[in-house]
């Protein structure tokens, strides 16, 4: 469950030819664009004809030329060329009407444009890696045209209004304002924007996990909506919700529950039709404006309705097209006629080339019938807009057709690739695809974007869904969700062999960017006409992803059905066992430890055992331990423990194996046998370090740097070493901070760097560290955190004198118990039994340490045995029962020092020397202590030593009969 950003570091710096223009650097060598000394993202074709437009400044270069050096030795159709131009100009930013870099030649070529220095400079080896892309940003702009005033007006308006809908008909533009508003109201938002594209998802119930995703929120939430609008509430953010229509019920529950809420988040919504909240407010979007038939009008006066800029401008991208006055009527009545929808306008547009104006002008009106839209028998804009992409389609030769209908199968971006392996079942060769591919976005049938080194494609929402309906109604695509279904399972099952070396951040974002595909894969292979092994391969192979992006609510279901499923059909063994372990994990981090993990975990071992496969053995026994440990089964823990090691090959340095020694220290440690822990723990932490590189192997080695890092500070602590134990909890966290683990963290944090801070009363690290474990249960909300995080908030606010704060500790506590969360709840009931004796309220306390001491003996957890017993010698002293209070702290000295605890020995030995102190025993009780403190070396800033060496100083050397006992050097206690 890693999903990690890491600071790379500068490296040296090599003096390398370089082009200038405008902001940008040109580096040829290093395949490199640099906008302000940023990386560009720039796909490889497009880096090509940059780089030779950019030195060949001035001089036209011919299409011809670009083609030879974009695609060597390959033939494609000029469209590529277009495509990859348009990309290329679009991330220059060169999208307006008078380009700034690079001019098209009508039917020749390009000619670059702007003034080019060339120089020898510096340029680092290492630049830094650009951020990598979120899948909640809004999608690249293309320009936009006509639609300033509304942008200002919605903007305006959600400055007043916490949502905002933006309706109208399909191809209306509705998500290119959105997206524009964005941008505009972008500096009000100090969390900034996040984009949710629900055109993705077709089945409603996955609105929520759609939501989660685009926010950026892992976990393992108990309720989807809940968790987004926890997300939401402390942050002043704008959240789009983009083609709500076909999940419009999901989408108004969610907008409802939106505004009850208190945040000073804003929700623009895109849709064909309202939401329908009370407190909604709607924002009709109309369609551009266009000249009315029959005007005489010139070109500059016909610019200026935004429908005709919009026809010129896509119409000069794809076709070198040039207006001229003879077009001026015809281009208006084609607009006109379009209704002014943006969309169908661009359709209309790209055929220009193929045929004048005056021909399309006659194609409409012959193939569409189309009247003029203000008379009474007009057709509805949807309807024109079905009609105009109906007409694009008709227009298409069969094979591009063909390929049009089989992309509609992808939910998200695609690349060529993807493509090439879907349109295989319907005979289509690959260059025809490739073809296909330019030729369908120059006519505006599809949209194309760079990313890497790649060009991406995607079909807009009201074309994927015609492209649909014609898919369904061609037997040649008969086959093409299983096609899709196979390249996503072929893309998933690549991603784990890469998991092992490609750079972690890289291998989040490319594959997390395929989930919404997955999903419509999962659907249709566990649906009525798909494909049940399939499915189950798919879920078998998506596992990584869900595990690495701690996507586990989704994974849960998705397991759980697979794994149910796999039971009732043919299916190997060892795949039954992924999906168990895998189910197992993302049932652990839930709320309530319900006794399904146990089933998933003893199905996990069994179908292992049946697999013959060690490693998941090992995985699957470790699991189940681990689970034992939290609902407080501890002997049934290390029983389990001591099998996995036994199986270790210790010849081969398995994972598995290493995350059993861990366990099994962990839960030795925890049964009191410190002696048997601390070595192997010490040994597994100089065995990891901090790698500083950027591959997988790297992150694995700072994961396992981590994870024995929140194990050891827990017994190093009990030893004596509270300096150590506090710099160890604090490396896990720091580790964790760095690499983006926030799953691990929330674990340092929780099992290690707050137990520390807490029991070594630094009430300073405390509250950093409960602060960052709320954090962290905001990007990936793990259930079982949550009631640990509220009760050491509630310490430290007891030991920050709240009297109120007891009442929180009591009830996370009752909280912790009823999910099951057992582990360390004996500990957890002897605080609560401190803090209601510092009230006075004795019959609590003795309540509170006699359900302490019943869980201690029923879980195992000896480690915390003495610390109970002295806890409850001090109710017995406050209820006025001496004696029996000073022999229960002889029984807890005894076990302190059975088990080897320091520290424990040291808190019972103080309580114990007051005890005798106030009794007259000043000799024994300065006998008992002073060997105890002395035997420290650390730690003498905690409360413990604090006032072990406070007692001391009471007690005149003479009067004791002792020596002058050792005092701190406190130089040394801070080295130390």
């Amino acid at each position: 469950m890693r999903a990690a950003t890491e600071t790379q570091q500068r490296g040296t710096r090599r003096r390398e030819l370089t082009y200038s223009f405008g902001p940008f650097r040109l580096v040829p060598r290093r395949q490199l664009l640099l906008l302000e000394g940023r990386p560009v993202k720039l796909g490889g074709r497009a880096f090509e004809l940059l780089q030779v437009l950019v030195q060949r400044c001035g001089d036209l270069v011919s299409k011809n030329e670009l083609m030879a050096a974009a695609w060597p030795g390959t033939f494609l159709h000029d469209s590529n060329l277009k495509v990859n131009m348009w990309s290329l100009r679009r991330s220059l930013g060169d999208t307006q009407i008078e380009p700034v870099y690079i001019a098209t030649v009508a039917r020749r070529g390009y000619k670059f444009i702007a003034d080019v220095q060339i120089s020898i400079g510096e340029v680092e080896d290492h630049l830094p890696h650009p951020d990598p892309l979120s899948l909640s940003n809004p999608p690249l702009l293309r320009g936009i045209v006509g639609r300033e005033a509304d942008i200002v007006e919605i903007a305006d308006l959600l400055a007043d209004n916490r949502h905002v809908t933006l309706a109208g008909t399909g191809g209306i533009g509705k998500t290119t304002v959105a997206v524009a508003v964005a941008q505009a109201f972008a500096p009000r938002c100090r969390d900034g924007v996040c984009f949710v594209d629900l055109a993705t998802i077709s089945d409603p119930t996955l609105f929520g996990a759609a939501l989660l995703t685009a926010l950026g929120v892992r976990g393992n939430t108990d309720n989807d909506l809940a968790a987004a609008l926890d997300y939401l509430r402390p942050r002043q953010m704008l959240l789009i919700l983009d083609n709500c229509e076909h999940v419009l019920p999901a989408a108004t529950i969610f907008a409802g529950k939106f505004m009850t809420d208190t945040s000073p988040s804003r929700l623009l919504a895109t849709s064909r039709e309202p939401l329908g909240t009370a407190t909604e407010h709607i924002v009709r979007l109309g369609s551009l404006a266009s000249p009315k038939s029959g005007l005489a009008l010139t070109v500059d006066q016909a610019v200026r309705f935004p429908a005709v800029q919009l026809f010129v401008r896509r119409a000069a991208e794809w076709s070198d097209y040039q207006f001229a006055g003879d077009d001026c009527e015809d281009v208006a009545s084609i607009c006109h006629a379009l209704d002014g929808l943006p969309l169908a306008i661009e359709l209309a547009a790209a055929q220009i080339g193929k045929f004048t104006p005056r021909e399309l002008v006659a194609l409409l009106d012959r193939k569409l019938g189309f009247r003029a839209p203000d008379t009474e028998s007009a057709p509805p804009r949807h309807e024109t807009l079905m009609a105009t992409i109906d007409w694009s389609f008709r227009l298409l030769p069969q094979n591009e057709a063909r390929l049009f209908c089989l992309l509609s199968v992808f939910s998200e971006a695609f690349d060529a690739e993807d493509a090439v392996f879907v349109a295989e079942a319907a005979g289509i060769a690959p260059v025809d695809v490739v073809t296909g591919l330019g030729s369908l976005v120059a006519k505006s049938l599809l949209s194309a974007q760079a990313r890497g080194a790649s060009l991406r494609y995607r079909l807009l929402d009201s074309t994927r869904r015609y492209a649909a309906e014609r898919r369904l109604a061609d037997p040649a695509c008969g086959q093409a969700l299983r096609r899709h279904a196979e390249c996503v399972l072929a893309l998933f099952e690549q991603s784990e062999e890469e998991w092992n070396w490609r750079e972690p951040t890289d291998w989040t974002q490319r594959y997390l960017g395929r989930i919404a595909d997955l999903r419509a894969a999962l659907s249709w292979a566990f649906g009525e006409a798909g494909d049940a092994h399939l499915g189950i391969r798919l879920t078998v192979a998506a596992i990584t992803l869900w595990s690495e992006t701690s996507i586990l609510s989704e994974a849960q279901a998705r397991l759980n059905d697979a794994l149910a499923l796999a039971k009732t059909v043919a299916c190997d063994d060892l795949s039954k066992a992924k999906l168990a372990c895998a189910l197992g994990w993302s049932l652990f981090y839930a709320r309530n430890m319900s006794n399904e993990n146990e089933v998933a975990w003893l199905d996990a071992i069994a179908f292992a055992r049946r697999a013959g496969s060690i490693d998941y053995q090992q995985r699957a026994l470790v699991g189940f331990a681990f689970y034992l440990l939290q609902i407080g089964q501890l002997p049934r823990a290390i029983t389990h423990l001591e099998e996995a090691t036994a199986l270790a090959d210790r010849e081969r340095d398995l994972t598995a194996t290493s995350e059993a020694d861990r366990a099994l220290a962990w839960a030795r440690a925890f049964a009191g046998q410190l002696s048997k822990s601390r070595p192997v723990l010490d040994r597994l932490a100089a065995t990891y370090s901090l790698a500083e590189g950027r591959s997988r192997k790297n992150a694995n080695e700072v994961y396992r740097f981590i994870t024995v890092r929140f194990n050891l500070p827990f017994v190093a602590w009990m030893q004596g070493q509270a300096d150590y134990a506090a710099r160890l909890a604090q490396d896990a966290v720091d580790a964790a901070d760095r690499s983006g683990h926030w799953v691990s963290q929330s674990n340092a944090l929780g099992l290690a760097a707050l137990p520390v801070a807490f029991e070594t009363g630094n009430l300073d690290a405390l509250e950093s560290y409960t602060m960052r474990l709320r954090r962290n249960l905001e990007r990936e909300r793990i259930s079982r955190w949550v009631p640990v995080e509220r009760y050491f908030s509630a310490c430290l606010r007891d030991l920050r004198g709240d009297p109120r704060a007891v009442e929180y500790i009591r009830a996370a506590i009752e909280e912790l118990i009823e999910s099951r969360f057992l582990m360390r709840i004996g500990s957890y009931l002897a605080v609560l039994a401190r803090a209601y004796l510092r009230q006075g309220r004795i019959a609590e306390a003795r309540e509170a340490i006699t359900r302490a001491i019943g869980h201690q003996e029923c879980q195992g957890e000896r480690w915390c045995r003495s610390e109970l017993q002295r806890v409850d010698a001090a109710v017995l002293l406050h209820s006025g029962e001496p004696l029996r209070a000073e022999k229960r702290l002889q029984q807890a000295l005894a076990e302190a020092r059975a088990i080897g605890a320091a520290t424990f020995e040291l808190r019972i030995a103080t309580d114990l020397a007051a005890h005798w102190i106030g009794t007259g025993r000043r000799v024994k009780a300065v006998r008992l202590l002073a060997p105890i403190y002395e035997g420290f070396a650390e730690g003498f800033e905690t409360p413990d030593l604090v006032a072990a060496s406070r007692l001391l100083e009471r007690v005149p050397p003479r009067a004791s009969g002792c020596g002058h006992h050792r005092q701190p050097n406190p130089v040394h206690a801070r080295d130390a």
